[in-house]
């Protein structure tokens, strides 16, 4: 697979030049910058996708393993999802009464999701936490917040670490805590007392402790708290119900959405029908929450993952990626490792300096997709049901030459000499 010549990335470059005049910082997703990967040595714009494959605007092909930052989980074009959404743009996308698909998919979450007794669905995964947090607070009558994780940009949760336009008394409300760590979680509680709303939490790249979620619901129940899943991530991918299923512990509220509709807007909050009960009467409405596209992607996808078996191609596909990027790492002496879960495993390099880790990452992402093969820098690694064990296989055989072009490169300290990119930055988010 030894790379003859870089590939040119002439149309994204000049695409992007365009929108960096007329998008705050070119692109709606933070996440999807063009210095969050490898500006100008990396795509900017893809033009088409099938199965586990992508097409850019200057006609390269890639092996994706970013999935749209996860809401690809079936593959593109998925053919059970595609036909849904043609048959049901025959009759409407948005009526003025509600859908009866709404029914029908909620029906479908309710079967796969343990704490599912109802369902509201939104359009996105952070207006739908938004959605839960307000929904706790109601059902409690309390304010405070206790969080772990990222949920979004909505104010309720970006108080916590206030980047600008949040106003400042909202940082009172919400108080966050590491992951597996009860004392601080106790810390807050004591700090809190008679307060406390709800605890949030996600399971993202590092497993749980023993116990750990378990002593969560245990202890939100002991205040009167409500306990909230984020399972944007790890629904339909760690298993058909989520975390929740996956570890065995059942909250009070969970937000879904990402794999829930293979790439259509749409999220979920679902719940004990006692909490769900709190949101009949609040203010939380939207006009596109019965848009009938999305509904139908996802009930095509909710039956594939009842009818074959999704999840365990998910599971076998990242339990060939993980140990084989790990031993084309060891085996060149690169300091890389995944870690976290297989069906979406993170990478990261470890023991370098913040700038020669910054360098080793836009090298790795830079050098994979001059082979063909999309990375994520810092992110997790999304198999589809698509991706096929020769996907998995191509995408080895491009890291183990990465890492053999990049030893001695790191041992001399000239990585930089080799980047081909007009400008880089840390990832929006990375998992450690």
């Amino acid at each position: 697979m030894t790379l003859s010549s870089p590939r040119r990335y002439d149309a994204s470059l000049a695409l992007y030049d365009d929108a960096l005049t007329l998008i705050p910082g070119g692109t709606q997703t933070t996440s999807k910058r063009a210095a969050a990967f490898a500006w100008g040595a990396y795509p900017i714009y893809l033009a088409s996708g099938q199965g586990s494959h992508v097409t850019d605007i200057d006609g390269n092909t890639y092996i994706d393993l970013v999935s749209g930052l996860g809401p690809v989980s079936l593959g593109y074009a998925h053919p059970a999802v595609d036909a849904a959404i043609r048959g049901q743009l025959a009759t409407g996308i948005i009526s003025s009464l509600p859908s009866p698909r709404e029914v029908e998919v909620a029906r479908l979450l309710a079967e796969a999701i343990p704490c599912a007794e109802q369902v509201r669905f939104f359009k996105g995964g952070g207006e739908a936490t938004a959605a839960a947090a307000r929904v706790a607070r109601r059902f409690t009558g309390r304010s405070m917040i206790l969080n772990c994780g990222y949920r979004g940009w909505p104010d309720v949760w970006t108080a916590a670490a206030n980047d600008g336009g949040v106003p400042a008394e909202f940082a009172a409300s919400i108080a966050s805590f590491p992951f597996n760590d009860r004392e601080a979680v106790e810390a807050l509680v004591t700090a809190h007392p008679g307060n406390v709303a709800a605890i949030a939490i996600d399971v993202q790249a590092t497993e749980p402790e023993p116990g750990y979620l378990g002593w969560l619901r245990d202890l939100a129940h002991e205040i009167g708290a409500v306990l909230i899943f984020d399972e944007i991530v790890t629904g339909f991918r760690l298993a058909r119900g989520g975390a929740q299923e996956y570890f065995g512990v059942t909250p009070d509220l969970a937000v879904f959405a990402k794999g829930m509709a293979n790439g259509m807007p749409l999220a979920a909050v679902v719940g004990r029908s006692e909490v769900m009960a709190a949101m009949t009467d609040a203010s939380i409405s939207i006009t596109y929450g019965g848009e009938a596209l999305s509904l139908a992607a996802a009930k095509a996808v909710l039956e594939t993952y009842r009818d074959e078996p999704v999840i365990e191609t998910l599971h076998a596909r990242g339990a060939q990626l993980r140990p084989g990027l790990d031993a084309a790492a060891r085996d060149a002496g690169i300091p890389f490792a995944t870690h976290g879960f297989d069906p979406m495993s993170a990478m990261r390099f470890e023991g370098l300096d913040t700038e020669t880790d910054r360098d080793a990452w836009t090298f790795l992402v830079q050098e994979m997709a001059a082979r063909g093969v999309l990375l994520r820098r810092g992110g997790l690694n999304f198999v589809t049901y698509s991706h096929t064990e020769a996907d998995i296989a191509t995408i080895v055989s491009a890291a183990a030459e990465v890492f053999l072009e990049l030893r001695p490169l790191l041992a001399a300290g000239t990585i930089r000499e080799r980047l081909r990119v007009r400008g880089t930055t840390s990832a929006f988010r990375t998992f450690a």
